[in-house]
């Protein structure tokens, strides 16, 4: 499975330690700023997608990234009313959500798989991550090349996995359905 290979990948290839408790890695403003330079393109063909995304999803606790290939979200939509969560937990534009630096997780592996994977709860491999259920989409240019991954993620205790199938169902829809 994907979780599985992605877990291997996290120990076997990166060396990571599943009870790190630290806090993600984040870019600096900087960083973050020059990546969002690189994805405006895709960033700005985006917004209808991302907002519609939101509308779908941001009354059940979730937040919508859009991240570049390296796993970094440049783009952000969620309620102001779960901001201090879910920045708190690393989903924000500017962490590092790639597998080499937090192991499965929904965007990272979505990256390495190539493919649309849902990561709930325990099946994140840093056990600080355990309360997030995170499905994600990887996205292509418009030369077919991958350029990153369109992803919603929930810090809500009450996300089960038939909430996750829906809005994966619906990431489906609105990613293969766009203006």
């Amino acid at each position: 499975s994907a979780v599985a290979a992605s877990w291997r990948r996290s120990v076997s290839l990166y060396g990571l330690d599943p009870e790190d408790r630290g806090q993600p890695v984040t870019l600096t403003q900087r960083q973050l700023l020059e990546a969002q330079q690189q994805m405006e393109p895709l960033t700005q063909a985006a917004q209808g997608v991302l907002d519609r995304l939101f509308m779908a999803v941001g009354d059940t606790g979730c937040c919508v990234l859009l991240t570049n290939l390296d796993g970094v979200p440049v783009e952000r939509r969620g309620a102001a009313a779960d901001d201090e969560t879910f920045h708190r937990w690393g989903l924000w534009t500017g962490a590092i959500w790639s597998e080499a630096a937090e192991g499965t997780n929904g965007i990272g592996t979505a990256l390495a798989e190539r493919r649309p994977v849902t990561i709930h709860r325990d099946q994140h491999f840093h056990s600080r991550n355990t309360a997030l259920s995170c499905t994600s989409h990887p996205i292509y240019d418009h030369l077919g090349r991958l350029a990153g991954v369109l992803d919603v993620s929930s810090c809500r205790a009450d996300a089960t996995a038939g909430m996750l199938g829906l809005i994966a169902a619906v990431l489906a829809v609105i990613y293969f359905d766009r203006e």
